[in-house]
């Protein structure tokens, strides 16, 4: 009982989030096993084992497959029983402790090492989620509606929000500005494309203009995303102090190349970012380097981040990110497959899994990225099925009034991939 006081703060955060922030309905759900208490509110949920010492923190929390649903909702805690206390309903379904698993990344201090990748990264292919079947689902946005509708039966007049994006994001990570402006970049394309000789000579001409460089698709880009006018455009730019194999290409922060990009973002009203380099969740220390090498070279302040690889080690990666000042990332999202990380379409403070304590740092679900699409170690998805699969994703956040966080790389638009047609399709969607 003494742990359980002692997270007071994250359960009241937790129904406030799946009560959209309303407190006046928050303030009618009870969260306790006191059946002396349970007058005090028009809906208890009941705490289910999964706090309990001895449990909490090992391998045996992690709920068990199948798991039972309660209303066509998957549950992961308790069980799927409501029953009427005098005027108080009762609902032993913990969507409390669901909440905190999957907003939490719970699931992902439980296995640091066997379900990891070579970057480090937690695999959506192992997750609950997926192995569950509802990893294209935002489980905890229905366990809101879930909670919503049993406070309806209560008495209490709980409305469902607006079905229409709370915000869009369109968002493009610089990995690189040119592939050929610099020599072995150069070399190389000339040994790529050597029996292509149209392609060879984009090699030549982006010597003498960047126009001419595959990579650089930014004004394509910035025209595509300015037909999305209520949209949010933001772009993270890398600014690695010490550079690994994997942080490859460099690009001059001072160079005339990126003033260029820099000139072009700033008059279209797009924001800039920090994208953390590969080692910086490991080095914590790095983040709060790059970001002020960062600031120092752009002259204004930077508090949106994504870590490169989408590689973010926490918790320590996130406490180095509060640490260093930023206030939001953008980074949750599985690199292998698309749908809801964090069990959510919205924007939700990063609780802490291990320390139980709701942060200041916002994190922002990604809900699809490019490559996760198209890459055959990842989805392999047709163009068709690609656009399906945003598709689906977009609505599953238009319905619960959730934040759509798209990113492509602007690499992604020089080569012989679909991802032209396939961006043009989704901003004609959006457009709708």
């Amino acid at each position: 009982m003494r742990t359980f006081a002692l997270m007071r703060e994250t359960v009241d955060y937790i129904i406030r989030f799946l009560l959209n922030g309303n407190d006046a309905l928050a303030a009618r759900v009870g969260y306790t096993a006191d059946a002396a208490l349970f007058c005090n509110y028009a809906v208890v949920v009941v705490p289910s084992r999964f706090w309990d010492e001895g449990v909490f923190g090992t391998m045996r929390s992690e709920p068990q497959l199948p798991l039972p649903e309660i209303d066509g909702v998957p549950l992961l805690f308790g069980e799927p029983r409501v029953e009427k206390n005098g005027g108080t309903l009762v609902v032993h379904a913990d969507v409390v402790a669901g909440a905190f698993f999957m907003l939490s990344r719970y699931e992902e201090t439980l296995f640091p090492i066997e379900r990891r990748d070579v970057h480090g990264r937690f695999l959506g292919r192992e997750s609950l989620a997926a192995r569950g079947g509802f990893l294209q689902r935002p489980i905890v946005d229905e366990y809101g509606a879930l909670l919503r509708k049993w406070l309806r039966e209560a008495g209490c007049p709980a409305v469902e929000p607006k079905q229409e994006f709370a915000r869009i994001y369109l968002t493009h990570d610089v990995d690189a500005i040119d592939y050929y402006r610099h020599w072995r970049g150069f070399l190389g394309g000339i040994a790529r494309n050597f029996c292509s000789p149209q392609r060879l000579r984009r090699v030549f001409g982006s010597l003498f203009s960047l126009k001419d460089d595959l990579a650089f698709t930014f004004p394509w880009i910035v025209a595509q995303d300015a037909q999305v006018a209520q949209a949010h455009k933001i772009y993270f730019i890398k600014s690695a102090v010490r550079q690994a194999k994997l942080d490859y290409p460099n690009y001059d922060l001072c160079g005339r190349d990126f003033r260029r990009l820099l000139a072009l973002l700033q008059e279209n009203g797009c924001e800039v970012g920090l994208h953390t380099s590969y080692f910086s969740g490991e080095k914590t220390e790095f983040v709060r380097q790059e970001k002020s090498k960062l600031e120092a070279n752009l002259g204004f302040p930077i508090t949106k981040n994504r870590w490169h690889y989408l590689r973010s080690l926490q918790p320590d990666g996130f406490r180095s990110l509060i640490d260093a000042g930023v206030a939001d990332d953008f980074t949750m999202g599985y690199a292998d497959m698309a749908g809801f990380r964090l069990g959510t379409s919205r924007a939700v403070r990063w609780i802490d899994p291990k320390t139980r304590e709701v942060t200041n740092l916002t994190l922002h679900p990604l809900t699809v990225m490019d490559g996760t699409l198209d890459r055959s170690c990842y989805m392999n998805l047709a163009e068709n099925d690609a656009f399906g699969c945003v598709a689906q994703l977009a609505e599953q956040t238009r319905r619960h009034h959730g934040e759509l966080v798209l990113l492509w790389h602007n690499t992604s638009f020089g080569g012989e991939s679909y991802h032209v047609r396939l961006y043009e399709k989704i901003i004609d969607f959006l457009r709708q």
